[in-house]
């Protein structure tokens, strides 16, 4: 990207990352900051340090998904002896992370300082409020007698059980007027803190490699001037395009009256791109391979209501996986997406998708043929997946309020990843027990659009292990009180226009759409892990009187 002479107004915003942050970080005060990739890497790896300088309580500070383990969420907890693990041998979605963050728990040096490090936040009343929960601060501690001892209040809870971060489930599509703006169009936030890249030759600023809801809120704040923007100058970012009403450039000339209201702060920053570790899906688990392989099987043996559809996948292991056999299939189509990664763009360079559609303010549906949508993209470290993306015209990013609503998804071919499953239909895909385990995102909305006339394909391993270390079947009779619901019953079973919902798991592939429930039960049971079945079909006629 060519160097811009900026004007003198923009020039005059800017400053140190020390004197940015003495803007947004304030006792009494609340900030947001941007989604997954777009991440202000910068500002979070020095927020913590600045808060104890400062002495800083009570703060509300709003982030999606933190991307690393940030001091801020952890403390100094991973420089603990014996923290350290290589990233590389942790494969997957944050994979690395978990592995490493989860390890702090198993060593008492560890667990000490982070369970001291959430008691200065309770103290300094400093909440995390998230409507998705990464690994950083998914973090559950353990249940021994050392732990049953020392620190009887933090037993068996992450984060979002113990007073530290507080759940705001949204969908992800919602989250703006949920979380940034009442009704009455008032900011529930003193600042907003986000990335862009450096303009372009037209002058125009890019959200990069994510939009998510950056491009809604910092609309509205350049709109009614009543919040406070920190705004990260990145020239590592990719530079990519929205689509006509839908816009994830922004000319610079717009900022202007920000800037005179003395509420535009800008840093220029060379941090890197929030990403995987190296070789993330290198060595996967096989039980996710297998379940993948089932959804591709599936898709390569039904070409003639499967091929060209617009394929969306979503967070997880599996989904991932599955586009990425997709490649050697058969199958082509179409690209209409909540997350690009590496290997729906390597589908997109091998010539598998041919467009995509949008779906436009008025809520009429255009077709677009040579290009893909998706809100947010992630790359792996050290990839070319980012410079790929920049200035790529093939690329639309846009707001999530524009891309993950139901109509977008209509006739489309979703594959996504869930946590378990019960006899009434109900899908967890976001907590483990009473525990936040990520987020309600994009689900729902994906799940119900695909209802009309769409294949959705949810992949799920057959089991999982308990808090308590004990394998547990991810087919349930009924959920354990507690556990978060992110669709329903009606959301599986039903279905118009010739849709269809499957199931995937290491043991199989079986429709769930169409069913009453004796049948959904029983073809449930004929997927779960053979360990659980007898027990299963116990239950099944125990409690619904369905002979298995």
């Amino acid at each position: 990207m060519a160097d811009y002479n900026y004007p003198k107004w923009f020039s005059d915003c800017m400053m140190t990352n020390e004197e940015a942050m003495q803007v947004v970080v304030k006792s009494g005060t609340g900030f947001a900051s941007g989604f997954a990739t777009s991440e202000p890497h910068t500002f979070y790896t020095h927020l913590w340090d600045f808060i104890q300088k400062h002495d800083i309580h009570d703060l509300r500070v709003l982030q999606a998904l933190y991307m690393a383990p940030h001091p801020f969420c952890v403390g100094d907890a991973l420089s603990s002896k014996g923290m350290f693990v290589d990233a590389a041998k942790s494969k997957g979605l944050f994979g690395g992370i978990a592995r490493k963050a989860n390890q702090i728990t198993q060593k008492l040096e560890g667990l000490k300082k982070l369970i001291g490090h959430y008691e200065e936040m309770k103290e300094r009343r400093i909440k995390m409020v998230c409507p998705f929960i990464g690994a950083a601060t998914n973090i559950v501690i353990p249940s021994n007698p050392i732990t049953n001892m020392l620190y009887p209040e933090y037993v068996n809870r992450n984060t979002t059980r113990m007073g530290v971060t507080d759940m705001q489930s949204v969908h992800f599509s919602d989250a703006v007027d949920s979380m940034g703006y009442d009704p009455d169009r008032n900011p529930k936030v003193e600042s907003f803190v986000c990335v862009m890249t450096p303009p372009n030759e037209e002058g125009e600023l890019s959200h990069g490699p994510a939009n998510g809801a950056n491009g809604e809120i910092v609309d509205q704040i350049l709109e009614f001037k009543n919040v406070n923007l920190l705004l990260y100058i990145n020239k590592k970012y990719p530079f990519t395009k929205g689509y006509k009403d839908a816009r994830n450039t922004i000319p610079i000339d717009d900022f202007k009256g920000l800037a005179e209201a003395g509420r535009l702060f800008v840093v220029e920053d060379d941090s890197k791109i929030p990403c995987l570790p190296a070789g993330s899906f290198d060595n996967p688990n096989p039980k996710e391979v297998t379940v993948a392989e089932n959804v591709v099987n599936h898709i390569e043996s039904h070409l003639e209501y499967t091929k060209g559809r617009a394929i969306q996948v979503g967070f997880g292991n599996t989904g991932v996986l599955a586009i990425r056999a997709l490649k050697d299939s058969s199958w082509s189509g179409r690209s209409y997406t909540e997350m690009l990664e590496t290997f729906t763009l390597d589908l997109w360079e091998a010539g598998k998708l041919s467009g995509s559609h949008f779906i436009m303010e008025d809520g009429t549906r255009e077709q677009i043929d040579g290009k893909m949508v998706c809100t947010f993209s992630l790359g792996e470290e050290g990839s070319d997946f980012y410079d790929r993306l920049s200035n790529n015209d093939a690329m639309i990013v846009a707001a999530a309020s524009r891309v993950v609503i139901p109509e977008g998804f209509h006739f489309g071919m979703g594959i996504n990843n869930c946590l378990g499953i019960d006899f009434h239909g109900h899908v967890n895909s976001g907590s483990r027990g009473m525990n936040h385990h990520s987020g309600i995102g994009g689900a729902a909305n994906i799940a119900r659009g695909l209802l009309k006339g769409g294949l959705h394909y949810l992949c799920m391993k057959s089991t999982h292990t308990g808090l308590d270390g004990t394998k547990r079947s991810s087919i349930f009779p009924f959920f354990p009180t507690g556990t978060v619901i992110s669709h329903i019953g009606p959301d599986l079973m039903g279905g118009r226009s010739g849709a269809r919902v499957f199931l995937s798991t290491e043991y199989g592939i079986v429709q769930l759409s169409g069913c009453s429930q004796s049948e959904f039960v029983r073809r449930l049971i004929s997927i779960a892990h053979p360990d659980f079945r007898d027990w299963l079909k116990d239950q099944a006629y125990r409690h619904l009187r369905i002979v298995v």
